[in-house]
């Protein structure tokens, strides 16, 4: 199916030496057969993880090169990069904002190259550093606020159903006027600059890398293609001297939301996921998924994971880690999944259960982890005796994003974030 980010230097030089010893991971029919959910603090040898220092120097970096062989796949390490700010505009979103347009280049590679384009809206009331929300978005960076000013990349191949004006086509969705209202930049990149959502992997990013050391079933998806650029833009937003590189948040809605999860359990320096409604290979457990199933994802998208992920369909024991593993690799930075109760397929029950099953390792580690049943709902107050530094928001509706969900969204980030 293949024919073909950057950590912190400590994590990535440990990510590095573990995905070294991949090729001795054993073949998926080799795998132990089991129901019960793997233990995160448990090593693949059975050697159990009592400290800190072991999660961080010997079980996260196993269960990143676990996660990486076994399901989402290999992307290359953090490239030499460019930034050039192409536009600035005053007095965008109704005067509420300052916007940054932003090209990230790959220095190493050829012209032709793809190029990321980051649109960074500021809030004009804001003294000093402010806190960042990252997304990702499916028509292009002008769907986002209906602003002139924002410029479309008509060059970008879109598979999505994009609708034919796509300026403020999503405004109600991203609701940027009202993060920035409550103090946070946003800023935003379009998934298909890097790889359209499809099933061919000779357009994209892709070709640049063809990772021959790499064994094929084990090569980067189109989600770890998007991840990745998750991280590039964040290797900007550390550099602008109007963010602070402390209270980064990232955020993706449904597969976006498997790629916002996936990011962060990569990148430490983010602070902040929220994988809004993201499902089954997002933050919803494999196992004993009574909606959508490994097999039926991997049908019906062959390009979002690797290779060796299809061979658990109809297989799910035979998984090492399961999705609150991921989650784990989060530890102990924060984590809000926002769901909604009429979207039974994003399975927000065994979301919840991914959470508790993280929850062992933010505890080891000295965070708050999942406080109370961990869930709030609707109308309650999101600071209350289910408020921790992992929590589900569950809303009253289908899948979508819109203004409900950010007041929360930006009520924990305000909570929980470091002041």
């Amino acid at each position: 199916m293949r024919g073909r980010g950057f950590l912190l230097l400590s994590s990535w030089l440990m990510f590095c030496a573990a995905l070294s010893h991949a090729a001795e991971f054993p073949p998926v029919e080799q795998l132990p057969v089991r129901a019960e959910l793997p233990d995160p603090l448990v090593m693949l040898d059975g050697t159990k993880v009592t400290t800190a220092e072991q999660w961080k120097t010997q079980r996260r970096p196993e269960l990143l090169a676990l996660v990486t062989h076994y399901m989402y796949g290999q992307a290359p390490a953090a490239p030499k990069l460019s930034f050039t700010v192409t536009r600035t505009a005053e007095n965008v979103v109704n005067g509420l904002a300052t916007l940054k347009e932003i090209e990230i280049r790959f220095v190493d590679l050829p012209d032709d190259a793809p190029r990321l384009h980051l649109a960074l809206f500021v809030p004009k009331a804001a003294e000093g550093k402010v806190p960042v929300f990252l997304g990702i978005n499916s028509s292009g960076n002008a769907e986002v606020v209906a602003d002139e000013a924002v410029t479309i990349q008509p060059h970008v191949i879109n598979t999505d159903k994009v609708p034919e004006n796509i300026r403020g086509s999503r405004v109600d969705f991203w609701c940027v006027d009202t993060i920035l209202s409550r103090g946070y930049a946003f800023a935003t990149f379009h998934q298909s600059e890097l790889d359209p959502d499809k099933h061919d992997f000779t357009d994209g990013i892709h070709p640049y890398y063809p990772m021959p050391d790499v064994p094929e079933t084990s090569r980067w998806g189109t989600i770890a293609a998007w991840a990745w650029g998750f991280q590039r833009c964040v290797d900007y937003l550390v550099t602008d001297d109007q963010i602070d590189p402390q209270r980064i948040c990232v955020i993706g809605h449904s597969r976006r939301g498997k790629t916002a999860l996936w990011a962060a359990a990569q990148d430490e320096r983010i602070a902040l996921a929220v994988p809004h409604q993201s499902g089954t290979g997002g933050m919803a457990l494999s196992r004993d998924s009574d909606q959508e199933t490994v097999e039926r994802i991997n049908r019906v998208f062959p390009h979002w994971f690797n290779d060796e992920f299809v061979k658990f369909g109809d297989n799910e024991a035979r998984l090492p880690f399961d999705q609150h593993c991921v989650a784990a690799l989060v530890a102990p930075r924060l984590i809000l999944d926002t769901e909604g109760s009429q979207d039974p397929w994003a399975n927000f029950p065994r979301s919840l259960d991914t959470l508790k099953g993280a929850d062992p390792v933010y505890k080891l580690l000295g965070a708050q982890g999942l406080q109370g049943t961990g869930l709030v709902q609707d109308d309650e107050p999101i600071v209350g005796p289910n408020f921790g530094s992992i929590l589900q928001y569950r809303l009253n509706e289908k899948h979508t994003l819109n203004r409900k969900f950010w007041v929360k969204i930006l009520d924990f980030a305000d909570a929980a974030l470091p002041q």
